[in-house]
């Protein structure tokens, strides 16, 4: 099935995102978002400590950030929500409670499974820790972008039922 050309606007990621208590608390915020990839800002908090000793943010948040910029780039360019099917996460050099910036970018678009990488970098632009995963996309059109993908032609291709 051909993928018609799609995105999220940022106020309709951040939307999404809002949705979620966990991304909430985690204090992601949309930064940018273009055909090559969305990008989030986070600002440490001390609920992120994972090593007291050392004060670096614990490997679940690295994590989970991974997680949700790949998410959240299939997303953006699908319309339709995500469940995460796979996850690998390379972790580079410690965090610390800084801003971390992290890119997501849709690498393969299926009908139904996605690829998408991520990229964390720490405030001075130093990479922490990048990830790729693998992504199923739901039947669901996000209730943020439905009237507007009723309206245009030009939005996400349903997916089939199987």
């Amino acid at each position: 099935m051909p993928h018609h050309a799609f995105q999220l606007t940022i106020a309709e990621l951040q939307a999404v995102i809002d949705r979620n208590p966990f991304n909430v608390w985690m204090g992601l915020q949309v930064t940018t978002m273009g055909s090559d990839g969305i990008g989030l800002r986070v600002s440490g908090r001390p609920e992120f400590i994972g090593t007291a000793a050392l004060q670096r943010v614990h490997g679940g948040i690295i994590s989970s950030l991974v997680d949700v910029a790949c998410g959240y780039a299939v997303m953006a360019n699908t319309g339709h929500g995500v469940s995460t099917v796979d996850l690998h996460t390379d972790f580079h050099r410690g965090a610390d409670l800084g801003v971390l910036h992290v890119s997501g970018q849709l690498i393969h678009r299926g009908n139904r499974l996605n690829c998408a990488q991520a990229r964390i970098t720490d405030g001075l632009g130093v990479l922490i820790a990048s990830g790729r995963g693998n992504f199923y996309s739901s039947r669901d059109v996000l209730p943020e972008v439905a009237a507007r993908l009723q309206e245009s032609p030009s939005g996400p291709a349903p997916v089939q039922r199987e």
